[in-house]
């Protein structure tokens, strides 16, 4: 094995301990904290009920090739994530449960990675400790969320942790094979997200080079290429063929504008530090905590002369602080922030905490935070199960069917005012032709149906011979009754967070 990888001396304290735990310690914390109230919680607006309304259309209409959100074309995402998602709810049922389940999945084949990362580098005790430090920190939520991100950070992991072990294998042969499962995972990366999932390979390449010739990873070796390219490549190019405008929406849309215009979300440079910087503080958990006041106070990390001795060994922590900071920086120009995209930075922040924490710290210690720390998520993740939310659209959906069962058949359902609201489709299993009809303030958008004077046309004409359930929320009450004077709307359910309206019958030209 390289000198710049050569495992440490022997911790102090008793190795057996250790050891003993080492590999199957963090997946199994991974899932008890990962299947911990992971579908009590309703899906929330606006990203969780959207890749789950995605994933549920393509078990509605067996068309898993072309993602439809409403029944509609829906390219902002490729489709790997709606295929994970969609096979939960086909063996779990379309719920929650089913929807957020394949994350759990993701989380262990993330933890696992890092675990093998830590005992690959520097022995048993920091693949253990890595790998706690990252079951037991932001990715338990990120597998809480219905989102892409929990599947990319598997997906890098599997890539650098393949990168790794070729990185410091000795035989030419499994060395190629190392890279040939490296490129595959970032193909899977690439499926699940795009060109962001490459963004690790900023700090690998040139890392890469910077190694002695006889000991580089062939990054460039043509069978590793066409790995990636026969994971990555398949779905993008038939669904060029069959509508070609798609590649400049990708490149014009889902690239350069949420890169660089402010198309995207939270495009203000403070938001640098209000969103990454306590995600960032807190990626590791309480470990990472832990680990900065034992780098800073007794690792010595604050010698310029230990950073030069790392440099001059091309060690391998300065790859995990290239993986860290490289794709930050890209994160931080963007104008597109979201707490979630820094989700894959975990993975070499855990072995770095791993790195600093495992030889300086007792079994009893660590043993002692592992147990405080998974009380802490697995409670957490219990009471945010109970707590109500504007956004949760279970609650909704339920008084919206409570109030359809009062309500002839095909009644249909009108938001007031919101565009991105999917989850009563979700939860009400709606078909193509009942999807709710949607009123806009202001330019009509993709999912908006009418204006408040195209409905008030449409109610005075006698078009909802079975009347209709209006949805407007309590923070937009007002604005409602405002414009909508005219149409006879009675309350039916009035909840903390939405009103629930009714329009009685009319028959066909009048009222």
């Amino acid at each position: 094995m390289p000198s710049s990888f050569s495992s440490l001396t022997a911790p102090r304290g008793s190795t057996d301990q250790w050891s003993r735990h080492a590999r199957w310690w963090p997946l199994l914390v991974a899932l008890l904290v990962g299947l911990a109230f992971q579908g009590t919680r309703g899906l929330k607006e606006t990203s969780e009920t959207r890749y789950a309304e995605c994933a549920r259309e393509m078990i509605v209409s067996g068309n898993w090739m072309e993602p439809s959100l409403e029944f509609l074309p829906h390219w902002t995402k490729p489709p790997a994530a709606y295929w994970f998602t969609a096979a939960g709810m086909q063996v779990f049922g379309v719920n929650a449960w089913g929807a957020r389940l394949p994350g759990v999945v993701a989380l262990l084949i993330a933890t696992w990675c890092v675990g093998a990362l830590g005992r690959r580098l520097w022995g048993e005790r920091v693949g253990l400790v890595a790998g706690m430090a990252f079951a037991l920190g932001f990715p338990v939520f990120g597998a809480y969320v219905v989102t892409t991100d929990i599947y990319l950070t598997a997906a890098e992991a599997l890539a650098g942790a393949a990168f790794v072990f070729a990185a410091t294998e000795a035989d030419e042969r499994k060395r190629r094979r190392f890279t040939y499962a490296m490129w595959a995972g970032w193909g899977l990366g690439f499926l699940i997200k795009g060109p962001p999932a490459l963004l690790p390979l900023l700090a690998m390449i040139p890392w890469n080079f910077l190694q002695p010739r006889a000991r580089r990873v062939p990054l460039g070796h043509p069978l590793g290429l066409l790995c990636f390219a026969a994971v990555a490549l398949p779905w993008y190019l038939v669904m060029l063929y069959r509508h070609p405008d798609l590649l400049d929406y990708y490149i014009g849309t889902e690239i350069v504008a949420r890169v660089a215009s402010k198309a995207g979300h939270n495009s203000e440079w403070y938001k640098v530090l209000e969103i990454y910087g306590p995600v960032l503080l807190g990626a590791c958990g309480a470990f990472g905590v832990w680990a900065l006041v034992v780098a800073f106070g007794r690792g010595g990390w604050r010698r310029a002369a230990q950073w030069r001795a790392l440099w001059r060994a091309r060690d391998a922590r300065l790859l995990l602080v290239g993986w860290v900071v490289l794709p930050l920086i890209v994160f931080c120009l963007s104008r597109s922030k979201l707490h979630l995209y820094v989700l894959p930075l975990v993975v070499p922040l855990a072995l770095i905490v791993g790195r600093v924490l495992a030889n300086r710290v007792s079994w009893r210690a660590f043993r002692n935070v592992t147990m405080a720390s998974i009380l802490v998520f697995v409670a957490i993740k219990g009471v945010a199960g109970h707590l109500t939310s504007r956004r949760d659209m279970a609650a909704l959906s339920a008084e919206i069917r409570a109030e359809l069962a009062t309500r002839p058949p095909g009644t249909p359902i009108v938001f007031w005012d919101e565009a991105t609201n999917h989850g009563v489709t979700f939860y009400l299993g709606l078909g193509r032709d009942a999807v709710p009809e949607r009123i806009a303030i202001g330019p009509k958008g993709k999912f908006e149906t009418w204006t408040p004077a195209e409905f008030r046309e449409r109610v005075a004409a006698g078009l909802y011979p079975r009347g209709a359930v209006l949805v407007v929320s309590e923070r937009k009450r007002a604005r409602f009754d405002e414009e909508m004077q005219g149409v006879a709307a009675v309350e039916v359910r009035r909840g903390r967070y939405w009103h629930l309206l009714g329009i009685a019958p009319a028959t066909r030209g009048g009222s």
